[in-house]
């Protein structure tokens, strides 16, 4: 989990995230758009990079956990 050292957020952070493992991918309609939602099984793994707040842009993140 993580924090915005500045304003307190938990919540919402603007970053990078990797997904590798099982998935359901839905194609919108108009074909131009794809949601994707990971399935949590043994084979799903994850790593996130978040650089700023989404809230008051601060880079000052650090992980509670």
């Amino acid at each position: 989990m993580y924090k915005c050292k500045l304003c307190g957020n938990t919540e919402k952070f603007i970053g990078f995230a990797k997904e590798k493992g099982n998935a359901l991918i839905y194609q919108i309609s108009d074909k131009s758009s794809f949601w994707i939602y990971n399935i949590s099984d043994n084979s799903w793994k994850s790593a996130f990079k978040p650089l700023k707040c989404f809230y008051c842009g601060s880079k000052k993140i650090i992980n509670i956990f």
